[in-house]
């Protein structure tokens, strides 16, 4: 190789050197930005999320304790109207109307989709599984947990609950004493755990999101 071919190659080892060191520049300098934008939207998001926007302050047992106030959770139980004779359905018509009349105080009635429960059912054949040595049988106990798990995957049941509102913890008591014997003879109302609790707050303030 000649010197002048030999130059000319070092020039153009130089040249795509430099390209190469751009280029990682111009990379680095790229990923930087995504990743002050990522952080920014990142700080948005945790913004509008914060406390300071929701109501809530702490869950208890009994009583959720909100800024201004308290409430409590408590879920309806439902009935299938569609079954019902007309003499039945006017009768839970008329304590439904004689509640919305005689209860003026605060309260918010919600409708939620929850996945479906088969823990119970789960439980039963589960037991029944131990239980049995027959293949075939344990076969159809198995057919039976993997249609569990779908259901529990696919579907979901629409659960109705009332948020019943009070500036302390007694009035509160008192206010869901009247709201309990005020259903209790159409659509009874039930008390519900903490956990239950927790997750139809988070329903409510993540809509697009399942538990």
């Amino acid at each position: 190789m000649s010197q002048k071919d030999k130059m000319t190659s070092d020039e153009s080892n130089d040249k795509q050197t430099n390209r190469r060191s751009w280029a990682t520049k111009i990379k680095s300098v790229f990923q930087t930005k995504q990743r002050d934008e990522s952080s920014s939207i990142k700080k948005e998001r945790m913004l509008r999320q914060t406390p300071e926007l929701l109501p809530f302050i702490q869950i208890h047992d009994d009583h959720i304790l909100l800024k201004n106030g308290v409430m409590d959770i408590l879920q309806i139980q439902t009935k299938n109207i569609h079954a019902l004779n007309d003499a039945d359905l006017n009768y839970l018509l008329m304590i439904r109307t004689r509640f919305l009349r005689s209860y003026f105080r605060s309260y918010k009635e919600i409708i939620l989709n929850f996945p479906a429960n088969t823990e119970v059912q789960r439980t039963y054949w589960l037991q029944k599984r131990e239980q049995i040595t027959s293949p075939i049988r344990l076969e159809y106990i198995d057919q039976k947990l993997r249609e569990f798990d779908f259901l529990e995957r696919e579907r979901s049941n629409r659960e109705f609950f009332i948020f019943v509102y009070a500036d302390d913890k007694q009035e509160l008591t008192d206010r869901k004493h009247d709201a309990m014997q005020g259903m209790q003879k159409a659509f009874p109302l039930t008390e519900l755990t903490r956990t239950k609790k927790e997750q139809i707050l988070f329903l409510l303030n993540n809509q697009n999101t399942k538990l």
